[in-house]
């Protein structure tokens, strides 16, 4: 300070000292926080700051850039973290439009009279092929068309067991 200075101020001429106190959501700005949804009070020596804040980091933030103003001791935290907002559901994808299907191929296939348009019965306890044969054509005696078509895995058509899979061949009218 030179002599002038004194010069001004003691004799009162000169411009008075501006006052320099700044908002504390102009501080939070400063520090690259948005202020918007929160409300701040003051007592002697402390400030009480309430709102809405995205995190605990932000929270952190706040309370230090608020504890660095001059004159403040306390800071009263009311803040409440905001809950994150659901993501929302992607969209499904579109159905794939389905390619033609190849045209079949016809090519004569080599199958058995046996096996030809033929059902197939699993054989239960206390079955016989009379039977089966009564429930698969409404007549018993045609027992013998059934153990024919399944020569194969029987040799008596007396002796059938619980399990085995028989093939019941269609009768031709």
């Amino acid at each position: 300070m030179g002599i002038f200075d004194k010069l001004k101020k003691a004799v009162g001429g000169g411009e008075p000292e501006r006052d320099t106190t700044v908002a504390p959501s102009q501080l939070l700005r400063d520090a690259g926080i948005d202020p918007s949804g929160l409300k701040f009070g003051f007592g002697t020596g402390t400030i009480s700051v309430s709102g809405t804040i995205a995190d605990e980091s932000e929270r952190a933030k706040i309370i230090e850039v608020l504890s660095g103003i001059a004159g403040i001791d306390t800071v009263e935290d009311h803040m409440l973290v905001a809950k994150p907002m659901p993501e929302p559901e992607p969209e499904p994808a579109p159905d794939p439009i389905p390619e033609p299907a190849p045209e079949p191929v016809s090519e004569p296939e080599a199958t058995t009279e046996a096996d030809a348009g033929a059902r197939t019965y699993t054989v239960e306890s206390g079955d016989s092929l009379w039977k089966i044969a009564e429930a698969m054509y409404g007549n018993g005696s045609k027992y013998t068309k059934i153990f024919d078509a399944n020569r194969d895995i029987l040799d008596d058509p007396d002796k059938i067991f619980p399990g085995q899979e028989l093939k019941i061949p269609d009768l031709e009218d």
